[in-house]
């Protein structure tokens, strides 16, 4: 469409560093000028193409950089898309203004060493990381007073408490002498010894007659790899695309007897537009699952390549899969798998630390926190997620301090 003023435009990717935009009126894909210093100095090669969030499907870019195309452009308010908390990128600050501090950081780092090619790899920033974490500190510094009087995006998460609340969910308080063991994780004292929290929490348990099993996320992506692999490995999915990687296998061992994993997988998987778009044939697939322990011994090999792709292959996560199999049984395992697939890279973490069950086929799950310890934003969503679709009984075991 000739002169398009590009007014109805959605964001591919907010994920993306220079972002992509596709016009509805004239079906364009543009980039918003604001970002063109940057891109064209520091990322040329992601000026050429875009993708859809939750899909790998690639959109070229068909009229380059246009004016006011973003909504910060526009006079209106940014769209927040904090990135999920990983280590050394807890705070909000980070996690909301990511993209900033790392345009900052990067443009301060080579204005810093003009000597420095942004474009040759031996170049990288990366490749000077004391230097950069000092300008990056800087940046996260004044963008941190920046928002206390001029915030730009909304913090929209729930807090801590919210969740707790929303969801119901039981607190169990339990003071003990926490001890410093010189280690990651919280010591605490139970009896002659020292323990682990979940450990702490797994006894105590033990001592009200219940079985413990700790469990957090990897054996329900085993669960999955192997229930689903038939349906999300589909050779006649028209999204469907060969995917190589690494071994997992020789990955543990630091080896190279397997090299290449090779499997199909759709280019939209683990996104909710995957699920929507294949409703149809998983709420089959669920209904006609049967027997699952017959099903687990069966498909466990015909599952190796795509629970590689998951990272779920390692035996001890296997047995442990099998044992949370037993203890759920068959339809609340199509909860989970259901669960999973309605959006797996946002749904797959987060889940609690113990599955706790009895001999009367009663089980909850319970997350562990020692005294400073919160919910964090996987741990958050699991919970409002498990609410919303699967209703297991959940609690918080909480170690405070004697």
């Amino acid at each position: 469409m000739k002169n398009c003023g590009h007014e109805n435009v959605t964001c591919l990717n907010q994920y993306d560093l220079i972002r992509k935009y596709h016009c509805k009126d004239c079906n364009e894909v543009v980039m918003c000028s604001c970002d063109k210093k940057h891109g064209e100095r520091f990322l040329p090669h992601q000026l050429k193409m875009g993708s859809w969030e939750g899909s790998k499907e690639q959109v070229p870019v068909t009229l380059g950089f246009q004016e006011n195309i973003c909504p910060v452009c526009r006079g209106l308010k940014a769209v927040a898309a904090p990135t999920a908390p990983m280590h050394g990128a807890t705070t909000k600050i980070v996690r909301y203004y990511w993209r900033e501090i790392f345009f900052e950081t990067t443009r301060r780092f080579y204005d810093a060493n003009p000597n420095l090619d942004p474009l040759d790899y031996n170049s990288s920033e990366f490749n000077f990381p004391e230097k950069r974490r000092e300008v990056e500190k800087q940046v996260i510094s004044e963008i941190k007073k920046q928002h206390e009087t001029n915030p730009k995006y909304e913090y929209s998460e729930k807090s801590q408490q919210e969740v707790i609340e929303t969801t119901n969910t039981e607190v169990i308080l339990v003071n003990a002498e926490h001890v410093n063991t010189g280690e990651k994780k919280v010591g605490i004292r139970n009896g002659d010894g020292i323990v682990t929290v979940e450990e702490y929490a797994a006894d105590y348990f033990n001592k009200q007659g219940f079985k413990v099993l700790e469990v957090e996320s990897v054996p329900f992506h085993v669960l999955f790899g192997i229930f689903m692999f038939l349906v999300i490995e589909d050779a006649d999915d028209s999204k469907g695309r060969i995917v190589q990687f690494g071994s997992r296998n020789d990955f543990d061992t630091n080896t190279c007897q397997e090299g290449m994993i090779t499997t199909i997988l759709p280019d939209d998987f683990g996104s909710n537009l995957y699920f929507e778009r294949q409703k149809e044939l998983i709420d089959w697939h669920l209904s006609e699952l049967d027997d699952l322990d017959w099903l687990f011994d069966y498909w466990l090999e015909c599952s190796s390549n795509f629970r590689q792709y998951l990272w779920a292959h390692r035996e001890k996560d296997i047995s442990k899969a099998k044992e949370v199999m037993n203890v759920l049984g068959l339809e609340n395992i199509k909860k989970v798998l259901n669960y999973m697939v309605m959006n797996y890279w946002k749904n797959f973490c987060g889940w609690p630390d113990l599955l706790v069950y009895d001999d009367n086929d009663d089980f909850f799950f319970v997350e562990v926190k020692s005294r400073n310890d919160k919910l964090s934003e996987d741990q958050k969503n699991w919970l409002m997620g498990n609410m919303q679709h699967m209703g297991f009984k959940a609690k918080i075991f909480k170690v405070g301090k004697l």
